[in-house]
C-alpha cells in the first residue's frame, strides 16, 4: 500500500461516522470500473436489490466477458486442486463414462478453455455452460471464433443443464444465485453426483447478503456460513471429499469489519 493510501485510511477513520458512511457510499456507487467494492449487510436479495434502487441503481448482473476472458488465461493457485481432482476424475473407470459436465456461472468459457488442455477429457462429453441467455449467446461467438469444436455448448436452462449431468462445476457463480446451492441440487432429477465449487466466500458468523459493484452493474451476493452450507448439502447426500482456500479473493465492506473475507473456498463435494 503507497504511503498516500495509507495517509488517506488514516484520515478516514478520524471522520465522524456519519460522514465515512456517505463518503464510502458515494465511491461504491459511483464506481465504473472493477475495484472489489462492497456496500452493505443485508438479510435477502430482496432487501440488497430495494436499498439499491433507492439509490438509482437497478440491480443487474453484467461484467466484462471479453476481459474476463483474457484475465481467465492465467491459472491460479486456487485452480490447481479443481485441476488434481478433476484428472483424477476423469481418469477413472468412472469418470471416462461421462457424457456432460454442468458449468454454472461459465462465463463464455472461460474455465474449458484455462482447464481442458491439462484435463484428460473424455471425448463423448461436453461441456456445457449454463449462463444468462446473452452470455451464452456471446459464448457461442466465441466458440466460433476460437474454433473450440464441439464439446463445449451453452444453455440458459439451469434444471436442464443439472439433470443427468455427471459433474457440477462451478468457479466464483453460486454466490450470485439466489437460489441456494442444496435446493439446486435437490430438485434436479438427476443430479450430478460429483461436484466442484471454487472461489465461493464464506464466513464463520451469521449469513448476509451484501451489494458488490462490479464496474458495469451493481448486484447482491450472498455470503453464508461455511458449517451451514456444508450441513445443508451433507444433509441431502453431499459430502466433502477435500477443501482449498482461495487465496486471490477478499471481501471488504465499509464500516462493517467484522464480516472481511480475506480469503474464499473451494470443495470437492461427492454424493455417495
Amino acid at each position: 500500500m503507497s504511503l498516500r493510501n495509507v495517509a488517506a485510511k488514516a484520515a478516514d477513520h478520524l471522520l465522524p461516522l456519519p460522514m465515512r458512511a456517505a463518503l464510502h457510499r458515494r465511491r461504491f456507487f459511483g464506481a465504473r470500473e472493477w475495484r472489489n467494492l462492497h456496500w452493505g449487510v443485508f438479510d435477502s436479495f430482496e432487501a440488497a436489490n430495494a436499498f439499491a434502487q433507492q439509490h438509482g441503481a437497478p440491480p443487474r448482473f453484467d461484467m466484462d466477458q471479453r476481459r474476463w476472458l483474457s484475465d481467465r488465461q492465467k491459472l491460479l493457485a486456487h485452480d490447481y486442486p479443481m485441476l488434481f481432482w478433476l484428472e483424477r476424475l476423469f481418469t477413472s473407470d468412472e469418470g471416462r463414462q461421462f457424457t456432460r459436465l454442468c458449468d454454472l456461472g461459465g462465463s463464455v468459457g472461460v474455465s474449458y478453455m484455462a482447464l481442458g488442455p491439462y484435463l484428460s477429457l473424455p471425448p463423448q462429453l461436453q461441456w456445457e455452460v449454463c449462463e444468462l441467455p446473452e452470455v451464452a449467446d456471446f459464448g457461442r461467438q466465441v466458440a466460433r471464433e476460437r474454433e473450440l469444436g464441439p464439446q463445449l455448448g451453452f444453455s440458459s436452462d439451469l434444471d436442464a443443464a443439472l439433470d443427468g449431468a455427471d459433474v457440477l462445476f462451478t468457479a466464483g457463480a453460486i454466490q450470485y444465485i439466489d437460489r441456494p446451492l442444496e435446493q439446486m441440487l435437490g430438485s434436479a432429477g438427476r443430479a450430478p453426483r460429483h461436484v466442484f465449487i471454487n472461489r465461493l466466500p464464506l464466513t464463520g458468523g451469521s449469513s448476509f447478503v451484501t451489494l458488490q459493484n462490479s464496474g458495469l452493474a451493481i448486484h447482491p451476493y450472498r455470503i453464508r456460513n461455511d458449517a451451514q452450507f456444508v450441513d445443508a448439502l451433507s444433509g441431502i447426500g453431499w459430502g466433502v471429499v477435500d477443501r482449498w482456500t482461495c487465496l486471490q479473493n477478499s471481501t471488504h465492506i465499509p464500516l462493517h469489519p467484522e464480516r472481511t473475507l480475506d480469503h474464499f473456498h473451494g470443495f470437492y463435494l461427492r454424493r455417495d
